[in-house]
Parts: C-alpha cells; structure tokens; sequence
C-alpha cells in the first residue's frame, strides 16, 4: 500500500494538533500546578509521541508497527494505553478541599 499525499498531510496535522494540545496544558499546569493538571500533561504528552511515533511507522515503516524490544509489545499501542491511564487518573483524582 502507497503512502499518499492526503495520509502525510493527515499525520502531520495530528502530530501539529497534538503538540498545540500539549503546550496549552503545560501552560494550564504552569498556572495551577495540581495533580490533575500534571496527568492531563502526561496524558497530552504521550497522545504526541504516539501520533509522533504513527507518523514515523507511517513515512519510513510502510505502516509496520514498532515493538518495544523484549516485549512483543507495539510502542503505539503502549503509548495509547498510556494515554488512556493519565486521563483515567486525571479524572479520578480529588481536588484538595480549600480551607
């Protein structure tokens, strides 16, 4: 299967949005600093490596999936289930009451 133009324009856009997304909630931790904020940077993070990482499965792999030696794991979908992980945290964490 040809990699197409549209797939590139595609990865890259989601590894655009992905970064933005990221930098807005480091700012957003920078200004709160809370347990919730921290996981949702963590969860930000890691959905940008992973789209950074399909990107290069996508342009050099021919859409092959990476494994993470030792493990027979696939590095994207680790990455995923990481995401996954911080969100669920970040949800579930209680706020510290305010005096």
């Amino acid at each position: 299967m040809a990699f197409s133009d549209t797939d590139a324009t595609i990865h890259i856009l989601l590894v655009a949005f992905s970064t933005v997304v990221l930098l807005i909630s480091v700012l957003a931790y920078t200004q709160r600093r809370s347990h919730r904020y921290l996981f949702l940077c963590l969860a930000f993070a890691s959905l940008a490596l992973s789209q950074i990482v399909e990107l290069i499965e996508a342009l050099f792999y021919s859409n092959q999936l990476m494994l993470i030696p030792d493990t027979g794991i696939h590095l994207s979908h680790f990455l995923d289930f990481l995401t996954l992980s911080c969100f669920s945290v970040a949800l579930l964490v209680k706020s510290p009451e305010k005096p």
